[in-house]
C-alpha cells in the first residue's frame, strides 16, 4: 500500500528540478510515490523526468497541454494511490530527510486528515528565512482550523485523500492564488489538525520577483480573495478573514497610482455582489490619493463624505469658532459636521447656523436639552459618513489628524483607531500626561502603521483608561452591526459604557500614538460637578449588564469590580452626600479587598478606609488625620534628611579644614622652597 502519494507539477523547471527529486529520494518513508505531472514544458525538464522514472518504479510521469499548476495537481490528486497526498513544488525542495515519515506516522496514529509541520523560504545562495505570517510549530499539537492563520502554505501539510475526494476539494482554475483557496477550502472543512516540530519544506524564493504582471493575472489574483472570503464565511474565520483583507489592501497598495484604475475595476467587477467590500477598497484608495483629486474623479471615488464629525453642543458659543476652525481647516476635506444643539440657551446655535451658511459640509440639528448622550445618538442617526468621529464643542484637534486617522483605518481595516490626548486650560502649559492610551509600552519595537489588536491584548485598558469617545475613530459599519450601540441617556458619565462595549466588541483595533485630540479641563463640567455623582452608580448598572448578557463578566469580573470601587470612589467627596457614602461602602464590601489581586496595595489603604468609617462625617475625619499623618511623616523624613545633609556638611568642612592646614605646611617647607626654580623652569617650558 502507498503511504504517500506526491504530487509535483513541472512547468520549464530543469534549473532545479534534480534538487527538488533528489530531497524526495532521500525521505525515509517506505512506500511512496512521486507523481510528476509536466505542464506542457517547452525546456528539457520531460528529458529529466524521463530520466528518473526509468531509475525508480515509484516515479510516475503525465503529460498535459499547459493548463497551469492547479489542474496539473488536480490530475495528480485523481491519479494518486497513496492513503496520504504531499504536494511538492519542482523548484521546491524537503528539508528534513524524515519530514513525511514523521508527518505520515502522527496522520496515521491520529487518523488525522490534515499533518502540517514547518516551512521556511529559502533563496539562490540556500539562506532560509522564516516565512512571514505563517506560524512556526515548536512541539507536536492539534489545534483549530481557524487558528491555523492566513491560509498561505499549503505544501507544509499532508492530507487524507479520502477527504479530499469526498468533499470534492481540487484547485480552483485560477492562474494566480489557486494554492490559498485550496487551502482555504480545506480549513472550512476539516476539524482539526495535528501539527509536527519539524522543518518540512523549503519554498524557494526569488526576492522582488513580479508575479501579477499582466491584468489577467491581476485579475485572477483579486478574484482568489472572493473565493477565500466564501470559504471563511462561518463566524468563527472573522479574525483571519480580517487579516486577509488587509492583504488585499497590501495588494492594491502595491499596484500603484499606474494601475489603480484597472485593479479597481477588477474589484467592482469580482466583487459585484459584496459592497461591503468594493467599498472597504475604495475608501483605501481614497486614503492612499487624497491629495489627487483628478485621480479620484477618475476612480469615482467622491460620493459621499468618509468621516461624520458628531458635535454634541451646550452652551459653547465662546469655544466654537476656535474649535471648528481646527475641524473645517484639516487637509482632509471630505467630512461632514453633524451638530447637535442641544437646547443652548446662548448664542451657540446662532454660531452653528453662521457656520452652516459658509459651509455645506456643517449640518445643523436642533432639539429640546436632552443631555450629551441623547444628543450623540441623534446625531448617529443621521449621520452618512464611513466613518464616525465624536468632538466635544470646547477642545480643539491639531492638523492632518483626520488624514492620519483615516489612513491608518482603511489600511488597517479597523474598528477603531485610538490615539493619545492633551489636556488645557485657558493660559497654563499643555498637559501631556493625561490618562489615555500607552500602547506603544504594551506593543515595544511596533509600526503601528501595520498593526492591530483586540481587547485581549490591551485588557487593563478596557476598564481603567480614558472613556472620552473623542479618543476613537469608529467604523460606521462596525457600530451598525448592534441596535444597542447607543449612549445612555439621562445620565452624567454616558461614555463608559460606549468605551467598554467598543473595546470589547472590535476585532480590530489599531493605534496612532500622537497627541491629536487637546481637550480643555472645565472645572464646572459634567464630570467635576457634586450634582452628577449618583449617576455612576446607574453607570456601573449598565457595565455590569453588558458584562453578562454577552459573556464578558466571568472573564473581567475583578476588572469590573476595581473599575467600580475606583468610578464611585472618584466622586465620593465631591458629592459630599451620606448616602452616597452608604451605598460606596455597600461596593467596597463585596470586593473583599484584602483577597483581591487587581486593586493596586496603594489604593488598599484607602478604600479600606471607607470601609472602616461608620458614616461620611468620620471618613473625611480619618482621611484628613490621615493626610496629616502623611504630611508629618513626610516633614519628619525631610527633617531627617536636613539634619543628615547637615552633618554631610559638617564633615565636608572639616575635611576642608584638613586639607588647608596641609596645603600651608607644603608652602611652608623647605623641599617647596628649594623646587622654586625647577617649577618656574617647567611653566615657562609649558608656554
Amino acid at each position: 500500500m502507498v503511504t504517500v502519494s506526491v504530487i509535483m507539477p513541472i512547468y520549464n523547471d530543469s534549473g532545479r528540478l534534480e534538487k527538488s527529486i533528489s530531497s524526495f529520494l532521500k525521505q525515509t518513508l517506505d512506500d511512496k510515490e512521486l507523481l510528476c505531472v509536466n505542464d506542457g514544458s517547452t525546456d528539457n525538464s520531460l528529458e529529466i523526468l524521463n530520466n528518473y522514472a526509468k531509475k525508480y518504479e515509484f516515479i510516475k510521469i503525465f503529460n498535459q497541454e499547459n493548463q497551469g499548476s492547479g489542474k496539473a495537481r488536480n490530475l495528480g490528486i485523481t491519479e494518486a494511490n497513496g492513503e496520504y497526498i504531499a504536494f511538492l513544488d519542482a523548484d521546491d525542495y524537503f528539508i528534513d530527510k524524515n519530514a513525511l515519515k514523521y508527518l505520515y506516522e502522527v496522520a496515521s496514529k491520529n487518523n488525522a486528515n490534515m499533518v502540517s509541520g514547518n516551512i521556511k523560504l529559502v533563496d539562490s545562495e540556500g539562506n532560509y528565512t522564516p516565512f512571514k505570517d505563517i506560524d512556526y510549530y515548536t512541539e507536536d499539537s492539534v489545534i483549530n482550523p481557524e487558528n491555523y492563520g492566513i491560509p498561505w502554505a499549503f505544501y507544509k501539510s499532508i492530507y487524507k485523500k479520502d477527504f479530499l475526494l469526498d468533499n470534492g476539494i481540487y484547485f480552483p482554475d485560477l492562474i494566480r492564488g489557486q494554492d490559498p483557496v485550496f487551502l482555504a477550502e480545506v480549513l472550512s472543512k476539516i476539524d482539526s489538525i495535528f501539527t509536527v516540530s519539524t522543518d518540512a519544506y523549503a519554498y524557494y524564493y526569488i526576492n522582488g520577483a513580479d508575479k501579477c504582471n499582466t491584468f489577467e493575472k491581476r485579475h485572477a489574483h483579486i478574484e482568489h480573495f472572493k473565493y477565500i472570503f466564501n470559504y471563511f464565511s462561518d463566524s468563527k474565520f472573522k479574525k483571519v478573514k480580517e487579516e486577509f483583507k488587509y492583504k488585499l489592501f497590501i495588494f492594491i497598495d502595491m499596484m500603484g497610482v499606474e494601475g489603480a484604475e484597472d485593479t479597481l475595476s477588477s474589484i467592482r467587477d469580482v466583487f459585484s455582489n459584496n459592497p461591503k467590500i468594493i467599498k472597504e477598497c475604495e475608501n483605501f484608495y481614497y486614503a492612499k490619493f487624497f491629495n489627487n483629486k483628478e485621480l479620484l474623479n477618475q476612480l469615482n471615488l467622491i460620493d459621499n463624505p468618509k468621516i461624520s464629525v458628531i458635535i454634541p453642543v451646550y452652551n459653547a458659543g465662546p469655544f466654537l469658532e476656535e474649535a471648528f476652525e481646527s475641524v473645517l481647516s484639516q487637509n482632509f476635506d471630505d467630512i461632514e459636521l453633524v451638530c447637535v444643539n442641544d437646547g443652548s440657551k446662548d448664542n451657540s446655535l446662532e454660531i452653528l447656523n453662521d457656520f452652516a451658511k459658509k459651509d455645506s459640509r456643517v449640518k445643523v440639528i436642533n432639539q429640546e436639552n436632552a443631555g450629551c448622550g441623547a444628543a450623540r445618538n441623534r446625531a448617529l442617526d443621521d449621520a452618512i459618513g464611513d466613518y464616525i468621529y465624536f468632538f466635544d464643542p470646547d477642545d480643539y484637534i491639531l492638523p492632518r489628524t483626520f488624514e492620519k486617522l483615516f489612513k491608518n483605518a482603511t489600511r488597517n481595516c479597523s474598528d477603531l483607531v485610538m490615539f493619545k490626548i492633551a489636556r488645557f486650560k485657558d493660559a497654563d502649559p499643555i498637559n501631556y500626561s493625561s490618562p489615555g492610551f500607552e500602547f506603544e509600552k504594551v506593543f515595544k519595537d511596533t509600526d503601528f502603521n501595520r498593526f492591530t489588536f483586540d481587547f485581549h491584548d490591551v485588557k487593563p485598558y478596557v476598564m481603567n483608561s480614558s472613556f472620552a469617545p473623542w479618543t476613537k475613530l469608529y467604523k460606521k459599519e462596525f457600530l451598525d452591526q448592534y441596535d444597542d450601540f447607543r449612549f445612555p441617556t439621562n445620565i452624567a458619565f454616558d461614555d463608559a459604557p460606549f468605551h467598554i462595549q467598543s473595546m470589547l466588541r472590535a476585532s480590530r483595533i489599531s493605534y496612532i500614538p500622537e497627541f491629536f485630540y487637546h481637550y480643555r479641563f472645565n472645572p464646572n463640567g459634567i464630570i467635576n460637578t457634586s450634582s452628577n455623582g449618583i449617576d455612576i452608580f446607574r453607570i456601573c448598572d449598565i457595565v455590569e449588564s453588558f458584562l453578562k448578557d454577552n459573556g464578558f463578566y466571568c472573564e473581567f469580573i475583578e476588572e469590573f469590580k476595581l473599575f467600580k470601587i475606583t468610578q464611585v470612589f472618584n466622586y465620593m467627596l465631591s458629592t459630599n452626600s451620606e448616602e452616597y457614602f452608604q451605598n460606596a461602602k455597600k461596593e467596597f464590601s463585596k470586593v473583599h479587598l484584602d483577597h483581591n489581586n487587581i486593586v493596586p496595595i496603594s489604593l488598599k489603604d484607602k478604600y479600606n478606609l471607607v470601609l472602616k468609617s461608620k458614616s461620611f462625617e468620620e471618613y473625611k475625619t480619618k482621611e484628613h488625620q490621615l493626610h496629616i499623618q502623611e504630611l508629618k511623616t513626610k516633614n519628619k523624613n525631610l527633617t531627617k534628611k536636613h539634619n543628615n545633609l547637615k552633618k554631610q556638611n559638617k564633615k565636608l568642612k572639616k575635611e576642608k579644614n584638613k586639607v588647608k592646614k596641609l596645603n600651608k605646611t607644603i608652602v611652608s617647607s623647605n623641599s617647596w622652597k628649594l623646587t622654586r626654580y625647577f617649577r618656574k623652569s617647567a611653566n615657562y617650558l609649558r608656554k
